[in-house]
């Protein structure tokens, strides 16, 4: 049966508004509820009599106003590398191609406004597939799906649904406003409310730490220096006098950024040497490229180094940055890769866990290979925690490392593991696996961490689920 819903027309100017007020739902200003409201406004101005031409149109215009809001932090990498006159071109490129996900997935919407109730479920039912969809196609980029909008407690659900579940009921939640549907909407509000009071009493468990302990080194290095052969020797200063700095206790693993170091270190081996006297005891990770020879292959990776210099351990980054670490289709694209060298990095082979004597097996992550739910441990190995080194130092003082830190804190609650990050300029992090942030170092601050590893959990419902349908 037809229901028919009155409401006010809401304008195009209206709309980009809410478009704009919706992209604060994210970190940092970490806003749920306007996302929901944001979604109700849409489906307002969704519900008039358009031609399908300014359905699509204007629901473009939304999304990329509302990516554009959390996603300008892209165009900083531009300036940072050196071409700022680029900067217009990274600011609406990344907008444009995420947005266009979800107005194409919403589009059969438009043939069920008859009927407001069909009309929002088709919508929503859009809008999630595209949250899939541009999490998995085309390398992925499963950046501020809508689950990452609310505070801890909720998110603590994630450890059963995932962040995909938890986007699902968060777009379900804007959508019910809009049908109006008293009784589904008081249940999808239920679980959340439900979750949430679960979720609050779930981190008032203790904080119990392993026996290890830490030191990460945030040496916030300017990205212009760091590639800088003139600033090798100055750069690695900073990071000897930071690894060497007295402890209060026993450290057992020193721990620096992604590409702290900017050389192979198989082909120096007297820098590896070099390194290791750095480490007071026990093991030093650290970022650094890895190059082969015949064929000519590149990798960014980390790697496992004793007070010696050996190597004990290599791992090698699986999810490259597009544009960043490599071009896609080279040949005919113009726009250049804007880390240094001509070489694109090759993938490494997937996740795996490396388990160095008397430390926790861990499973190594480098920089934005953390965003990818479901995909960051082995499962036939699981590790005691997950190490994600990165360098942040591309985007500035923009809401891109908040972001970024959020993220990353979710998947510590989906694996029950606790997540150590080590930034180049920030945000370093001790994370427990019930995603609570025990120690930080904030941006762009020099300094170190000195900490106990935290404890893992048992193995969660939503990791087992994944293992499942994975096999």
């Amino acid at each position: 049966m037809n229901k028919t819903l009155k409401y006010p027309p809401i304008s195009l100017k209206i709309l980009a508004v809410f478009a704009i007020i919706g992209g604060l739902a994210f970190a940092p200003f970490n806003q749920p509820f306007v996302l929901l409201l944001s979604i109700w406004v849409l489906l307002l101005h969704l519900q008039a009599p358009l031609t399908f031409y300014h359905f699509f149109r204007n629901s473009f215009i939304f999304f990329f106003i509302f990516f554009l809001t959390q996603l300008y932090w892209v165009s900083w990498a531009l300036k940072t590398y050196g071409i700022p006159e680029m900067m217009p071109i990274g600011l609406i490129g990344m907008p444009i191609i995420i947005g266009i996900f979800p107005a194409a997935f919403i589009a059969p919407s438009f043939f069920f406004r008859k009927n407001p109730v069909s009309f929002g479920w088709v919508f929503f039912l859009g809008w999630c597939i595209s949250e899939v969809a541009r999490s998995f196609l085309f390398t992925g980029f499963p950046w501020n799906l809508n689950g990452y909008v609310w505070d801890l407690p909720l998110l603590q659900s994630t450890r059963i649904i995932g962040i995909f579940g938890l986007s699902f009921l968060t777009t379900a939640a804007g959508t019910v406003l809009y049908t109006k549907q008293k009784w589904l909407g008081a249940s999808i509000f239920s679980i959340l409310l439900g979750l949430w009071i679960e979720g609050h009493h779930r981190l008032n468990s203790p904080h119990i730490n392993t026996n290890v302990c830490l030191r990460l080194v945030q040496p916030s290095i300017a990205q212009h220096e760091k590639w800088d052969p003139n600033f090798f020797e100055h750069n690695l200063a900073i990071l000897e006098i930071l690894s060497k700095a007295e402890a209060e206790r026993p450290i057992h693993l020193t721990i620096w950024p992604e590409a702290a170091i900017i050389t192979p270190l198989e082909s120096y081996p007297d820098l590896a040497v070099h390194i290791g006297r750095f480490i007071n005891q026990g093991y030093l990770i650290t970022g650094a490229p890895r190059r082969l020879h015949n064929p000519e292959k590149a990798f960014s990776s980390l790697q496992v180094l004793e007070k010696t210099g050996r190597i004990l351990a290599t791992f090698d980054k699986f999810h490259l940055v597009p544009f960043g670490e490599y071009v896609p289709l080279k040949q005919l694209n113009p726009f250049p890769k804007l880390t240094d060298g001509f070489l694109d990095y090759s993938p490494g082979p997937g996740p795996r866990t490396i388990h160095p004597e008397n430390i926790p097996p861990f499973s190594p992550l480098i920089c934005y290979e953390a965003i990818f739910s479901g995909a960051v441990i082995d499962p036939d190995h699981r590790p005691e925690w997950l190490l994600n080194i990165t360098n942040d130092a591309w985007y500035g003082v923009t809401s891109g490392p908040y972001q970024h830190l959020k993220i990353v804190q979710v998947r510590a609650i989906e694996e029950g593991l606790p997540l150590i990050r080590v930034a180049n300029n920030g945000i370093s992090a001790v994370i427990d696996a019930y995603g609570r942030i025990i120690h930080q170092l904030e941006l762009n601050k020099i300094g170190f961490i000195d900490a106990y590893l935290p404890a893992s959990l048992p193995q969660t419902i939503y990791r087992k689920f994944v293992n499942f349908i994975s096999n």
